[in-house]
């Protein structure tokens, strides 16, 4: 994992973006938009390289570098790796602002796919996991194209389909209504996370994994949060800085996560002495009734009374995002998936 300030890396990331995208006309900016479900994300050019995070499709990239058929791209996390250049389709800043401000779909199932024709027996394009996005296909009176309880849908790249309607929701409307459930319905959101986190329930453990199709322990939290409309950082070691912080009362071996809500994150690792700084290295999210569920192998439930390891710490995040200094970002009010 790049080991980069969180706080440096979160501030520089926004500005950026936000930068880059209100000046157009800086020929040294290149972007692209991710083109597969989950496009792997490596620490070298190389396919034997360390894998260190998923970008999901139709997420906004910074192109950094190349090398041959790899590129390196810079993330809404932000993070820092290298690709394929074939699940990427490379766009100009104005191309970018027009793919922010299009009408575009948010898929919600865990999995599913396109299909070329509005019906489950036709040949596929593409797979989809939760949070992909989509740019919608509409009829000359503007209104979406559905057919057979389909509805047509276009990638990044420019190929066209049909997604089972129950499967997709208007991007905008669902991230505006996760906000405002977020901010006025704090009890009914923690819910929402906890019915998120429960359809990843023995999802296998990969490192690096940030989809329904493997996750590691911070790749569960992030995706979690973002299928909620939060973006947070990628690792555990950035999110135990966001939000408010929550000590969890410790005794001996120990701990009372009676002070946790449903929602608030767990973090374990290496507690600070005089020579050693803390350092966060696993994340769960409490689900209630002192259980949570984590990835560990694959994710799980665990009860925290027969849990060996002694929290470092929980985070609150719900009631926090777009605070200023609290390190989180709603989904709605990121340059990366909006124009703002």
């Amino acid at each position: 994992m790049l080991k980069y300030s969180f706080r440096a890396l979160c501030a520089a990331g926004l500005m950026l973006m936000a930068g880059a995208l209100a000046a157009q006309d800086s020929p040294s900016k290149e972007f692209a938009i991710v083109d597969l479900s989950a496009n792997m994300i490596r620490e070298v050019p190389d396919y034997a390289g360390e894998l260190g995070d998923q970008a999901l499709m139709g997420t906004v990239v910074e192109i950094l570098e190349r090398k041959g058929y790899w590129v390196k791209i810079r993330t809404p996390e932000p993070y820092v790796g290298w690709v394929n250049e074939m699940g990427l389709a490379v766009r100009s800043p104005e191309e970018i602002d027009r793919w922010l401000s299009s009408p575009r779909y948010i898929c919600t199932a865990l999995l599913t796919r396109i299909y070329e024709e509005p019906s489950v027996s036709s040949a596929f394009i593409s797979d989809l996991v939760l949070g992909d996005i989509l740019l919608k296909v509409l009829k000359a009176n503007g209104e979406p194209l559905a057919k057979k309880g389909f509805l047509a849908v276009e990638t990044p790249s420019g190929k066209k389909g049909f997604v089972k309607k129950d499967e997709l929701l208007d991007f905008r409307a669902w991230a505006d209504e996760r906000l405002r459930t977020q901010e006025s319905d704090p009890e009914r959101f923690r819910s929402d996370l906890i019915r998120t986190a429960a359809c990843f329930n023995g999802v296998p453990y990969m490192w690096g994994g940030t989809s329904t199709k493997n996750v590691d322990c911070s790749g569960l939290s992030r995706t979690v949060f973002f299928a909620n409309g939060i973006l947070l950082p990628r690792n555990a070691s950035q999110q135990i800085h966001t939000g408010e912080d929550i000590t969890i009362p410790c005794e001996g071996e120990l701990a009372d996560y009676s002070v946790l809500q449903k929602g608030d994150l767990i973090f374990w690792g290496r507690k600070a002495t005089e020579d050693k700084p803390e350092k966060a290295t696993h994340v769960g999210i409490c689900i209630g009734g002192g259980r949570f569920i984590h990835s560990s192998q694959l994710v799980r439930i665990n009860d925290a009374s027969t849990y060996s390891r002694i929290p470092l710490r929980g985070r609150r995040i719900v009631g926090q995002v777009d605070k200023k200094g609290s390190g989180i970002i709603s989904v709605r009010r990121s340059p990366w998936y909006f124009k703002q």
